[in-house]
């Protein structure tokens, strides 16, 4: 048996016994295509050197076999981006141009009630929400007359939702609760629970005494949900392990593993996500559809014309440098020998390990046979010529998939597109006069620099305008899109504040940049060329209000930071964020007190500082009292004046 027949062998006996790294991108379909069509030069190709199609598993057994590495963590160059605001993946819906609007593009929506003494309406706020036409869960919400706030410092198992009678603002009070907490939706009059591992309807036509009308047990982690021109709509998450199929996500509901839609090429999916339309007064499950995704370095999107999941596409190390030497400046370092062993890989069906294993014993035979004095150049110049290789195909080597699920009638999947980069959060995505708008950050990779870009896509999905380059050798940390204007926030160790004019979809530009110490990782509209950022400067919770009217100009007006704090909930979840409009202020959580600013005139201006005995959590207003929640205590405070009305015990 010769040198090469024995490596194979050994490689073989390692894929049987599965010491298959899971570094990303083979075996993923091989059960389900002929190895003469379905391998042939897979280990060449570069994860965005093709715009993959959609299909479904042929079979249970291919299903699982997809499943069988863990691709969590598969992309051998991607450095996660920071995490900001909202979490690894997200979901926001878009409004409809009949929408009620926010004013002036503020997205914490104000609502109107009939007072509990006569035919006069007075406002209340709403979830503070990226598109205002569609609610977002938070742990409080009120509907003028009431307040819903969820215990959200323990499981769903042990924690309640406060009720408190608002009808009489300055008068509020303490009249029940419903023994389950989690994430709450107001659905007229049901109010949505959805805990750790159930959901719930709770009838609250009459507050101080809730009836449950409906529960489902979540067999998958829940990832986000919105409400829908009266309809309830899930992101849920299953990662299949052992005996997967069929899929279970939502009650007895069972999903055929064959029915999953998955992309034709090799991706990093290590779960199924399962978006689904639900009756919120009944609970009962209408439509889903599930698609293969990635749980990092991911993020999902919905609009009023579709849900849009997303999976990531690596390169792994063996890929490239397979791919590297298929190159024409690659194939010319290697002798005869070497070429036709590297070329015999393409037909070999083991694992990817195993290929690994092969083609560093190809390199190393190569070498070895290398005239001594030229061995040193020929390694040099194999370096080299890979760091270049890399360098040029830099936006190949992590991609984003992108898939859309229709919600007109029967949720399914309707098109498919992919983009360079990883997102952030769902603020990375926006659609907008029919096209979709993504940012992305590029990994660093062998000494090429991370870069950003953003993105324009088509109604097809298909990519017609671009702007790259943003943030040299840094990340994205915030991004908000606001009608033909964006804004993206880059940061390592200064943090670029970038304008961007999209008002030609096909050719998107840069107007202005701003440079200044910190970094925001919320970005929110106040008003017509007004945005204000929170973010950090030196680990400690900073305000930066920004003057947009020049967008070719962009001026910081002013900014704060509160040094005695070390963290705000808004950098986790800007549900915590609150702007009442009327007043001219907003609201912003911190470690250990709350704080409200004035940014009327282009300052701000600390107007209350509130004690709730620990973190504040969340702020809303009815008429002109502002309500601060803590963990066990609400202060309720008189906006006029700015003085401490009264206090709640939860």
């Amino acid at each position: 048996m010769d040198r090469r027949t024995t490596l194979i062998a050994v490689a073989l006996a390692a894929l049987v016994v599965g010491s298959v790294i899971g570094a990303g991108l083979t075996g993923m379909f091989e059960t389900e295509r002929p190895a003469s069509t379905d391998r042939e030069h897979e280990a060449s190709a570069l994860a965005g050197a093709s715009d993959p199609e959609l299909t479904t598993f042929a079979s249970d057994e291919a299903f699982v076999e997809y499943f069988d590495d863990d691709r969590s963590s598969t992309d051998a160059f991607a450095q996660p981006p920071v995490r900001a605001g909202t979490g690894s993946v997200n979901v926001t819906v878009e409004e409809d141009a009949s929408a009620v609007a926010v004013a002036s593009g503020a997205d914490s929506a104000a609502s109107t009630a009939p007072a509990s003494g006569g035919g006069t309406e007075r406002r209340y706020s709403e979830t503070n929400v990226q598109e205002a036409a569609l609610d977002e869960p938070d742990v409080l919400k009120t509907d003028g007359e009431s307040v819903y706030y969820a215990d959200h410092r323990y499981t769903s198992r042990w924690g309640e939702t406060s009720i408190v009678d608002v009808s009489d603002p300055d008068a509020p009070d303490t009249i029940g609760s419903i023994p389950l907490s989690g994430d709450l939706l107001l659905a007229g009059e049901t109010l949505v629970v959805l805990g750790d591992e159930e959901a719930a309807g709770y009838d609250v036509s009459d507050p101080e005494d809730p009836d449950k009308q409906w529960r489902t047990d979540l067999e998958a982690r829940l990832e986000t949900a919105r409400l829908y021109d009266g309809d309830l709509y899930l992101v849920l998450v299953d990662r299949p392990e052992d005996d997967p199929c069929p899929i279970e996500p939502y009650g007895d509901r069972t999903i055929a593993c064959t029915d999953v839609v998955r992309p034709t090429a090799d991706a990093d999916a290590d779960a199924v996500y399962t978006a689904a339309r639900v009756d919120p007064e009944t609970g009962r499950l209408e439509s889903e559809t599930s698609v293969v995704g990635s749980r990092s370095l991911s993020a999902t999107y919905v609009s009023e014309n579709g849900i849009y999941l997303s999976y990531t596409r690596s390169t792994d190390e063996y890929d490239l440098r397979r791919s590297y030497l298929g190159s024409e400046n690659g194939s010319a370092l290697l002798d005869a020998e070497a070429r036709k062993r590297v070329a015999a890989l393409d037909d070999i069906d083991v694992s990817k390990r195993a290929k690994a294993v092969e083609l560093q014993e190809i390199l190393d035979d190569w070498r070895d046979r290398t005239d001594e004095d030229a061995r040193r150049p020929s390694h040099r110049a194999f370096e080299n010529g890979l760091r270049d290789y890399a360098r040029a195909h830099q936006r190949e080597l992590t991609t984003t998939g992108i898939v859309r699920v229709d919600i007109d009638g029967d949720l399914s999947v309707d098109a498919s597109g992919e983009v360079p980069g990883t997102p952030l959060n769902q603020f990375s995505m926006d659609e907008h006069d029919a096209h979709l708008r993504i940012a992305t950050t590029i990994p660093r990779t062998h000494g090429a620099d991370s870069v950003n870009d953003v993105y324009v896509l088509d109604s097809d999905l298909e990519t017609v305008g671009s702007v790259t380059g943003l943030g040299v050798d840094e990340r994205i940390y915030s991004v908000r899109f606001e009608g033909d204007e964006g804004y993206v926030v880059t940061y390592r160790e200064i943090d670029p504040f970038y304008t961007l004019d999209l008002s030609d979809p096909t050719d998107p530009t840069v107007d202005g940049e701003l440079k200044l110490p910190g970094f925001s990782e919320y970005l929110h509209p106040l008003e017509d060329d007004l945005v204000l950022g929170i973010g950090q400067e030196d680990r400690h919770p900073k305000a930066t209000l920004f003057d947009v009217s020049d967008p070719t100009d962009p001026v910081e007006l002013d900014s704060e930071i509160l040094s005695a704090e070390y963290g705000s909930d808004i950098s986790r979840t800007h549900t915590a964020f609150l702007q009442d409009e009327a007043h001219g202020v907003f609201f912003m959580p911190a470690s250990q007190g709350s704080y409200v600013f004035d940014y009327e005139g282009g300052t701000l201006e600390e107007v209350a500082r509130v004690d709730v005995g620990g973190p504040g959590t969340r702020a809303m207003y009815v008429g002109d009292r502002l309500y601060v929640f803590g963990e066990d205590e609400a202060v309720v405070l008189d906006e006029t004046t700015w003085t401490e009305e009264t206090r709640i015990e939860l």
